[in-house]
């Protein structure tokens, strides 16, 4: 899995609910985040089923640039779901 955190050129509050909305219904991806106010936003996605490629270009209208990338762990990606409280020492 990849996390990609992107700040967008041109976006509206409503373009970004949208666009959330369509990707979130996406198999591929995992968590997804756009802030339409702040024009930021993060992807976890399977890239092996949703090349980066199309990813972005689904995004284009909106002017996409790629501020970090970072390979995830399924675990990973569990641990950062989880609330502190809800987390046990081991």
């Amino acid at each position: 899995m990849i996390r990609v955190d992107l700040k967008f050129g041109k976006i509206t509050p409503d373009e970004a609910r949208e666009m959330q909305y369509k990707l979130s219904l996406d198999l591929a991806v995992y968590r997804v985040f756009i802030n339409g106010y702040s024009k930021n936003g993060y992807v976890i996605f399977d890239e092996t089923k949703l090349p980066k490629e199309k990813l972005l270009e689904m995004l284009k209208p909106f002017e996409p640039e790629v501020i970090s990338e970072k390979e995830l762990t399924p675990q990973e990606l569990i641990e950062s779901s989880l609330s502190w409280k809800n987390t046990i020492a081991a």
